[in-house]
């Protein structure tokens, strides 16, 4: 069914999920953060979302974090999607003002461009108190209702696999690619004549993430399947995040689709390592060296989870964040030749790997998750996203890598 675009907090319909669990809340040791007390089993109606604070979780902002969950009383596969929305890793990128304003300002403290990268920063609710309050407020209902529609999301859809799945849902509001573990403090000063401030932000992406699965995995212990995803900034927090998945589930399959995050090396790799204090796959002895070898690190670690991306070709946004010089001109003219040749080598890598497969389609446009399809007025669907040569389409695809079924090849 669609998904409801309001938070579900009544009491009298709650399931309580824990009752299947067999294990009990307490402290697990997560590499590269700190032992993670997740509390009690959450507690939520089936078939309808809700929203879970999770203690100890962050904000860039402090405030508390957690997720939207839709559960399941049905099947033992969980599907979770992990939210887009930029990155940031200094003072220009992540509280911009007239110390230092954004690199389309070329990071000078004069700006005249009212908008991310500006005057505003490059990731998303680094700047708000309070993005996800803990009554299910602030920015979670319209985000969810950004995915009512989403086909991958219907449960009355037959020939939708992730149908039967309880739903998470991974709201973005660290600006760290889903994956830091420090703080920073930035000098700002908003106007003439004001005082120059200090405001920390907290880079927590990897405590959350880690926070988060040790909630459900608390909660849902029968777990067999995971499928984790994300688009942009939530893709590479699915992959970065994945040996952490893995992890937790130990006695699941999971399975990873990256949405327009593909591994690539970027100008700002040492900018963001310092900036975010990354959480890198352990035991690897280069992947310090740049995302490149962090994704063949993990392809060949973990031979049995299936490795998508989904990518375009030329796409704008990615081009801009890794290789985008300071100023305006690579905003106009974002560096598609480099993200182009790098992509290429990506491609060339997995080629050689059995367990990773692309879905590459032309354009310089942004995510593809859309392209599964999505439901219309008159209860149909929207026609899922073609492969360049036309001998598949999107959904069948991602139902190929979700199910294992054949037909799931790498495209171009």
């Amino acid at each position: 069914m669609p998904v409801p675009s309001s938070v579900a907090r009544s009491s009298t319909a709650l399931l309580l999920l824990a009752l299947v669990a067999c294990g009990q809340p307490g402290t697990r040791t997560d590499a590269g953060v700190a032992a993670v007390d997740a509390g009690p089993p959450f507690v939520a109606a089936p078939g309808q979302w809700s929203w879970i604070p999770v203690e100890g979780s962050q904000c860039a902002s402090g405030a508390t974090a957690g997720f939207g969950v839709n559960p399941s009383t049905t099947s033992d596969a969980v599907l979770i999607f992990l939210q887009g929305g930029g990155a940031c890793w200094n003072s220009g990128t992540c509280a911009p003002s007239l110390v230092q304003f954004g690199p389309i300002c070329s990071y000078g403290n004069v700006c005249l461009y009212d908008g991310q990268g500006g005057t505003q920063p490059t990731a998303s609710h680094v700047n708000e108190a309070d993005p996800f309050p803990e009554d299910g407020g602030g920015d979670f209902p319209g985000e969810l209702a950004a995915l009512q529609s989403m086909r991958a999301l219907d449960r009355a859809d037959p020939s939708n696999p992730f149908r039967d799945a309880t739903f998470v849902y991974v709201p973005y509001c660290t600006g760290d690619l889903h994956d830091g573990q420090t703080t920073q403090t930035y000098s700002v000063q908003r106007n003439l004549g004001d005082p120059v401030t200090q405001t920390t932000i907290h880079f927590a992406g990897a405590t959350n993430m880690a926070l988060f699965l040790r909630k459900l995995h608390v909660t849902l212990p029968q777990t067999r399947q995971v499928w984790l995803t994300g688009s942009s900034a939530g893709g590479y927090g699915a992959t970065l995040n994945l040996e952490r998945t893995r992890r937790e589930f130990s006695e699941a399959r999971v399975d990873l689709l990256a949405d327009s995050s593909p591994f690539l090396p970027t100008v700002h790799w040492a900018d963001w390592r310092a900036a975010w204090d990354l959480s890198l796959p352990e035991g690897c002895a280069d992947c310090d060296a740049g995302l490149p070898q962090v994704m063949a690190h993990l392809t060949q670690a973990y031979p049995d989870t299936r490795f998508g991306l989904l990518a375009r070709d030329q796409d704008a946004v990615i081009a801009w964040y890794f290789y985008g010089a300071p100023g305006l001109n690579d905003v106009l003219n974002p560096p598609v030749g480099a993200y182009g040749s790098a992509l290429t080598a990506l491609e060339g890598s997995q080629d050689a790997t059995a367990n990773a497969k692309y879905f590459v389609v032309a354009g310089s446009e942004h995510v593809l998750w859309p392209g599964y399809g999505a439901r219309l007025p008159d209860g149909g669907y929207s026609a899922p996203l073609s492969s360049n040569d036309g001998g598949t389409n999107l959904k069948a695809w991602i139902d190929a890598w979700a199910t294992g079924a054949s037909g799931w090849e790498s495209t171009r």
